[in-house]
């Protein structure tokens, strides 16, 4: 009988989360961890030199050249087509979950699951199938409640909002609208409750895939 080995590369740019990952995965014998990177372009070099079955990734990991990681991800499926991706990610967004899903990746996993779940996303994409981990999922279905029932955004939350996706300042914002800055700032944090985005930085990830605001 042929023993089945599912080779498997790391990519963390925190030291604590990939022993933590290595110790999980090296107690599972059909797993082996072929590699560890703490950067994007450390293990863009990697792959170039070894074969692996699956990549297990941070959605935000260092070195990526725009810093994106939809970016990232995209560039990695599109070198390296057969590989499988599991993404890790502090990201609850629906959004942010929806268009790396969109990517194509092989399954995406909560930094707050269970470290089994990371197991059994490597086993389920070599096995050429999805998995999406238990609070990925929860996530996914309160985007779907909010859906049933949408908070739309009023005309000038969703002109905040564009302008400050464009790269306004909300000083720079107030002062085009003839507003003052904390109506502005209200304004903004309104429409970001609305949309369930918790940081700047998530809100600008998620104006790079969505029309916030084009109604």
């Amino acid at each position: 009988m042929r023993k089945f080995n599912i080779s498997v590369v790391l990519a963390d740019d925190t030291p604590l989360m990939l022993s933590g990952l290595k110790c999980a995965l090296n107690s599972i014998s059909k797993i082996t961890i072929l590699a560890s990177c703490e950067t994007s372009q450390e293990l863009f070099g990697t792959l170039a030199d070894i074969k692996c079955d699956v990549v297990v990734t941070n959605y935000a990991i260092r070195g990526s050249e725009s810093g994106d990681g939809l970016a990232y991800l995209s560039r990695l499926r599109r070198l390296h087509p057969d590989v499988k991706i599991v993404v890790l990610t502090s990201y609850k967004q629906p959004a942010i979950i929806k268009s790396v899903l969109a990517l194509g990746v092989s399954a995406i996993v909560a930094w707050h699951d269970d470290a089994a779940e990371v197991i059994t996303a490597i086993l389920v994409s070599s096995a050429g199938g999805e998995y999406v981990s238990p609070q990925v999922r929860t996530a996914l279905a309160c985007f779907q409640s909010d859906i049933e029932q949408p908070q739309q955004l009023s005309p000038r939350e969703s002109e905040v909002m564009r302008l400050y996706i464009s790269g306004m300042t909300i000083g720079e914002i107030a002062a085009l609208l003839k507003k003052g800055k904390q109506t502005i700032s209200c304004q903004k944090m309104s429409a970001m409750r609305k949309l369930g985005i918790k940081s700047n930085a998530d809100l600008i990830r998620y104006g790079l895939d969505s029309s916030v605001g084009q109604h």
